[in-house]
């Protein structure tokens, strides 16, 4: 963990590896980094007495992951726990970017956000969380959630909550058929965040206004969404889900576990959306990445489980109630559990993210882009990761 966070700036120099550059893997390539930011990509490169080098023989050099969804890691949970801590684990686990996501109701949000940005500085000693993200507050149905966080938007309460995060909420939930919601989502397009769809019941007449609105994004596509009812025996439904993989104003998020959506639903959104409009997140709570067992979740006094193969669930009722993936378990299953090729998996993991976010010098890897970077080997275990070009890992 680090108690200080400087911008390195001599020249540090990712040698001898396998380099994705756009969507191709190029071998035998030099990353030069000076000042946080990748100055070049070359064969041509070589390292000088004064510089740093990590060398990525036989190794993959890809972009830094970006979480968009993470309520918490291992044995934190960002609403009230070590932040430090938070920020660390998100980092050994090769994400460079995460939106820490809060499940309180508007005050206790208020109060832990302008108290995460005094501890840390506005973020500069934890350079790897982007942001915060109020999930629960505007939802219809809390479901694994706190229910004593919800609230109707409202348009004072949503100024409040947006001065106190300092202007750092780039994503905000919001159940659509909730009052209020639609003017919620208008001021959020207006104010450059991605409102998006959460939690909800909503028909697909009430998405449609949502999106006219600037709904620009769906929370965990298929987990608390309704499934099609048959108005006409014997007419195969259409449902909200449907409307959403072919509404192409529309991004999705898709948590990778095979538990919250089956690897065929997942594979028909890829198919309907493609690769640049999918973005695979965590959702991670207390105990994720963790092994299996008992552990604090999102309700005081509610402990919930991690199980090797169905998530977390809610000690009281089974409910499923988050996934136990860390970030680099995502990309590891876009491999091997959605067939995905590296470069894929890439896309999903940050690239896409990275776009949804609107950080625009992040999830790719070429020369002006930030050197937030993962060295993964062949087995896609996790061997280097370096932030603003700083190597933290490895």
């Amino acid at each position: 963990m680090w108690s200080v966070y400087v911008v390195v700036r001599m020249r540090h120099i990712i040698t001898n590896g396998k380099v994705l550059q756009g969507d191709d893997i190029k071998p035998g390539l030099n990353v030069v980094v000076e000042s946080g930011t990748i100055t070049a990509i070359s064969s041509q490169v070589r390292p000088g007495p004064a510089d740093s080098v990590t060398d990525a023989s036989g190794c993959f050099v890809l972009p830094g992951l970006v979480d968009l969804h993470s309520h918490g890691i291992r044995d934190v949970m960002v609403d009230k726990d070590d932040v430090f801590r938070y920020a660390d684990h998100h980092l050994s686990c090769g994400v460079t970017s995460c939106v820490a996501t809060l499940a309180g109701s508007p005050p206790a949000n208020m109060r832990r956000m302008k108290e995460i940005l005094a501890q840390t500085d506005d973020f500069s000693l934890t350079p790897n969380l982007v942001g915060f993200r109020p999930e629960i507050m505007y939802l219809a149905d809390a479901s694994g959630g706190p229910s004593a966080s919800l609230a109707r938007p409202e348009p004072s309460l949503t100024r409040r909550v947006w001065d106190a995060s300092g202007g750092r909420i780039p994503i905000w939930d919001v159940s659509p058929e909730l009052d209020g919601a639609l003017e919620l989502i208008s001021w959020c397009a207006a104010n450059g965040i991605t409102a998006s769809m959460a939690h909800s019941s909503a028909g697909i007449q009430r998405v449609r206004e949502a999106v006219s609105a600037g709904l620009g994004l769906v929370t965990h596509l298929y987990d608390l969404y309704p499934m099609p009812v048959e108005s006409d025996p014997g007419v195969y439904p259409a449902g909200v889900t449907d409307y959403i993989n072919v509404e192409d104003r529309l991004s999705a998020e898709v948590i990778p576990d095979g538990v919250h959506a089956h690897p065929l639903l997942v594979e028909i959104t890829l198919r309907c959306k493609g690769l640049d409009r999918v973005a695979f997140i965590t959702d991670s709570l207390k105990g994720s990445g963790n092994p299996p067992g008992r552990y604090e979740g999102l309700i005081p006094g509610e402990p919930v489980e991690v199980t090797a193969d169905r998530g977390i669930r809610r000690v009281s009722d089974d409910l499923l109630s988050g996934s136990a993936l860390t970030h680099l378990q995502s990309f590891r299953n876009a491999v091997r559990l959605f067939g995905k090729s590296i470069p894929e998996a890439s896309r999903l993991c940050s690239r896409t993210p990275a776009r949804i976010l609107g950080l625009s010098r992040k999830g790719t890897l070429a020369p002006g882009m930030d050197a937030d970077v993962i060295i993964m080997d062949s087995e896609l275990e996790l061997r280097a990761v370096i932030l603003a070009g700083r190597k933290v890992k490895g």
